[in-house]
């Protein structure tokens, strides 16, 4: 019996894991005490859902050269880019952001920006993951 429950509980386990596709960032260039990951999920509505977060982030002010916020992209399938969102670091120097697009993101970004609202990613990546298969 004690076998059936163990069997079980790691079967339930696994496919609860399986379902997101988990995505570790690199070290950064321009902020290399900053560790990211991010979670992407199809949803029952067939769009996806990302649940990003960083530890040991940087104000951006104090980055060379300064900027004003880091901004969260995703670029998907057809090589767009899609802004999804801000990521504002805490007292602690962490930072997380949920998210939900419908277009399948193969990479993400975060970029430290000036501008207010970019509709491109700046020249200043601090992470670019790894081509992934979002699940």
């Amino acid at each position: 019996m004690k076998t059936l429950k163990r069997t079980l509980t790691i079967a339930i386990m696994v496919a609860l894991v399986s379902c997101a596709t988990t995505v570790k960032f690199p070290v950064s260039q321009i902020a290399p005490a900053a560790e990211g990951q991010a979670k992407i999920k199809q949803d029952r509505n067939e769009n996806y859902k990302i649940e990003l977060s960083v530890k040991h982030l940087a104000e951006p002010e104090r980055l060379n050269p300064p900027s004003n916020q880091y901004i969260v992209w995703t670029l998907d399938e057809n090589g767009s880019y899609q802004n999804i969102g801000r990521l504002v670091p805490d007292r602690r120097n962490s930072a997380s952001l949920d998210a939900t697009t419908p277009f399948r993101p193969v990479q993400i970004l975060i970029t430290a920006e000036s501008q207010g609202n970019p509709t491109w990613p700046g020249r200043q990546i601090l992470f670019r993951s790894e081509n992934f298969n979002a699940r």
